[in-house]
């Protein structure tokens, strides 16, 4: 018998930026647009959200400038570790003390794997945690392309 192979390449990541409001803070929120149009959801059943606590707040919950150069350091370095073929970047969203991370991951073994050992051995400088779960459908990124109508009006 032989092995079949499906080669899926993943869409070059395009950005869009968001100024918006949840539980009545501010939220900037950065969205990997290029997914809205990817097609195989069943390749990245998992949703992985990555919360890294601020602590340098300003008004109304957001981080100082230095602060958000920090998380965006230590954002950058867990994203690196996990993305590539096992996970897609989703979005990066800063609201309410917090600065959180989705994606959308193919092999949960894997990127909890990575993720453990990022926690057990690079030096933490803010506490961050992470849940992962089954979401075939993406619900999870719902919320986020929900904001698409706004940038676009309500045909968009």
């Amino acid at each position: 018998m032989t092995e079949r192979r499906v080669r899926i390449v993943a869409p070059e990541p395009h950005y869009t930026l968001f100024d918006s409001t949840r539980n009545d803070l501010p939220e900037i929120i950065v969205v990997n647009d290029a997914l809205l149009a990817f097609q195989h959801h069943e390749i990245f059943p998992w949703h992985l959200e990555i919360n890294i606590q601020a602590e340098e707040l300003v008004e109304r919950g957001m981080p100082s400038p230095d602060e958000s150069k920090l998380l965006l350091e230590i954002g950058d370095m867990i994203e690196s570790a996990i993305e590539g073929k096992n996970a897609l970047f989703l979005a990066r969203s800063t609201w309410d003390g917090l600065r959180q991370l989705s994606f959308r991951v193919h092999d949960p073994e894997l990127a909890n794997d990575t993720l453990q050992s990022l926690l057990a051995d690079k030096p933490n400088t803010r506490f961050w945690e992470y849940r992962m779960h089954h979401d075939p459908e993406w619900q999870e990124a719902g919320y986020i392309f929900s904001l698409f109508p706004l940038a676009n009006g309500p045909d968009g």
